[in-house]
């Protein structure tokens, strides 16, 4: 009698563990269809010196967000598990390392203005010089480097000295509040915004778009092929910005005496001050159009070349187009009602643009989030 009742329990007992683990296995496949799957992700923390060096190189496709903070180390991010990270220190001031930059020729495919064949170019090859508090010698240097379809997140010590950023092929890359010496941004196309950025700086972009916005520069040099260039309320000392046959459009900015020099083949340059400046403006074969709330002293000594004192004058500008037209106004475009037909294609080009917010980065994140 005991013998046959402990065989029912035992029995009993199997079923109702059956039962459990067919629930748990329904419980699972539901979560997995309800809930988004997380990416895998890498998460790594370095503690650097002063001056240091941070490189971020990213992969085409891949979505890049760098952000400055008050801590002393570099966090990092990424849902590509085959991350590289390489920390070494690297001396500077030396004929392998000069306290400059070679930025090597580029060949491009430049657009035929006319309608016609497009044809093989070259950016020039140039020298960009560090900032001046730059110091020879050793420096702590970290380099992140990852494959195509990353998403990457990066923070770096606001002491960083030189912050090196780049997307090999086309992606988008995000970069805030960074008030380090030395910047260098460098993709072959997508989206590029800059924020908050107090540095020199220099960015190459070939194609899609570079907004830069509230931000400062002692020394700016950018250079494109048909990417546009927006920079919205933004101050340089020294700036120069060149494009093949993309827009250029300086809107509500401020100069301080130096260089200023904008300059394209094909595509259009806007020039809107907000504070003084003189500014030169000619045309190839387009045109010099102006705009003003107040009137300043304007010379239009042809439809392609004009000068202008904003303000009473001020730091030289130079704004020159062979192919394109030239605008000039005060302030910004932004707040104007109404302007003319023919400035419409720069109103497109100061018009703000959403980056997309990639759905695995966000799952990404959640998961990160959660895991800490």
């Amino acid at each position: 009698m005991i013998r046959i009742t402990l065989t029912r329990y035992y029995r009993g007992m199997a079923a109702v563990r059956v039962r459990l683990r067919l629930v748990a296995a329904a419980l699972v496949l539901l979560a997995g269809f309800l809930l988004p799957a997380p990416a895998p992700a890498a998460s790594s923390s370095f503690t650097i010196g002063d001056q240091a060096v941070v490189q971020v190189w990213a992969g085409n496709r891949s979505t890049v967000a760098i952000r400055a903070w008050d801590r002393p180390n570099v966090q990092i991010d990424t849902d590509d598990e085959n991350v590289q990270v390489l920390r070494r220190p690297l001396e500077f001031g030396t004929p392998q390392n000069p306290l400059s930059v070679a930025i090597p020729p580029v060949n491009i495919v430049v657009r035929d203005p006319f309608g016609g064949t497009n044809g093989p170019g070259t950016l020039p090859p140039e020298e960009f010089p560090y900032a001046s508090d730059f110091r020879a010698g050793v420096h702590d240097a970290l380099r992140v480097v990852t494959g195509a379809g990353a998403h990457v997140s990066v923070m770096v010590p606001a002491s960083t000295a030189i912050l090196d950023a780049r997307v090999r092929g086309s992606g988008i890359l995000t970069i805030d509040d960074y008030h380090g010496g030395t910047l260098f941004v460098g993709t072959g196309g997508g989206n590029v915004r800059l924020t908050d950025i107090t540095s020199a700086a220099f960015i190459q972009v070939l194609n899609g778009r570079v907004d830069v916005r509230d931000s400062s520069f002692d020394r700016l040099r950018a250079r494109g092929n048909t990417a546009g260039f927006l920079f919205d309320h933004t101050r340089a000392r020294q700036i120069e910005v060149t494009t093949v046959s993309g827009p250029v459009v300086y809107d509500d900015g401020a100069f301080d005496a130096g260089l200023a020099r904008f300059e394209s083949t094909s595509g259009s340059i806007a020039i809107g001050v907000a504070t003084s400046a003189q500014i030169e403006a000619r045309s190839g074969d387009g045109r010099v159009f102006s705009l003003w709330d107040r009137r300043p002293p304007l010379d239009q000594r042809a439809d392609n070349a004009a000068s202008v004192a904003v303000n009473g004058g001020g730091p030289v500008v130079n704004a020159v187009s062979m192919h394109g037209n030239v605008y000039l106004y005060d302030g910004t475009l932004a707040t104007r009602r109404t302007v003319p037909p023919e400035w419409q294609p720069i109103v497109s080009a100061t018009r703000p643009r959403e980056l997309p917010g990639p759905a695995a980065f966000q799952r990404f994140q959640r998961f990160r989030d959660f895991r800490n």
